[in-house]
């Protein structure tokens, strides 16, 4: 078997886009930012992420969680996309806090990544919501967000309530800080991970 051995490889200046073959289960790409209003490019695209600068109270509705949506396109070969959110929840009193998540890709949610946070000690817990994404399954599953393909942007999210007036809860923060009752804003994060 013939081997080659190179010091570095690098893209080309002009033309067609490099491909590698990583094998499958490898990474593809992996885009990451904290919800500041920053933009990354990466393989796929460049992407701009929300600009969150403060924490979100809770209410009896759903409403989208501040930071969590981001329209994505997989790069060119990917299998599996992992989605994750990585957020602050605090409660706003010292009644039951409890709070309702759900996650949606482009408008239709995935039911079974359905979640509740909720706790008497819930004084600032750092969460984070993970979803595998199936893009090359035999047929689309909507309740576990699996799809035949994925050829074209689609917007993922969270929503969020309260369970009830009773059950407050905020996002982006926490409830104590240095020995006292203090809120202190917590900004979040996403990670998507393409694989191959």
């Amino acid at each position: 078997m013939s081997q080659l051995f190179v010091d570095s490889i690098e893209p080309k200046t002009s033309g067609e886009v490099v491909s590698i073959n990583r094998g499958k289960g490898q990474v593809l790409e992996v885009l990451t930012s904290l919800c500041d209003g920053s933009t990354v490019e990466v393989t796929s695209g460049s992407y701009t992420f929300q600009n969150v600068t403060a924490l979100q109270e809770g209410t009896t509705s759903y409403v989208d969680l501040n930071g969590s949506t981001l329209s994505y396109k997989p790069p060119t070969g990917t299998k599996k996309v992992i989605y994750e959110f990585a957020y602050m929840i605090a409660r706003t009193s010292d009644t039951g806090p409890l709070g309702h998540h759900k996650f949606f890709i482009d408008g239709v949610e995935v039911t079974n990544a359905r979640w509740n946070v909720g706790a008497n000690g819930l004084y600032g817990t750092l969460q984070t919501f993970k979803w595998i994404i199936n893009c090359n399954a035999a047929s689309s599953v909507a309740a576990d967000g699996a799809f035949t393909s994925w050829n074209a942007l689609k917007q993922l999210k969270i929503q969020v309530r309260e369970y009830g007036s009773s059950n407050e809860i905020r996002w982006h923060t926490t409830y104590y800080w240095d020995g006292s009752g203090s809120t202190q804003f917590h900004r979040p994060l996403i990670t998507i991970t393409a694989i191959g």
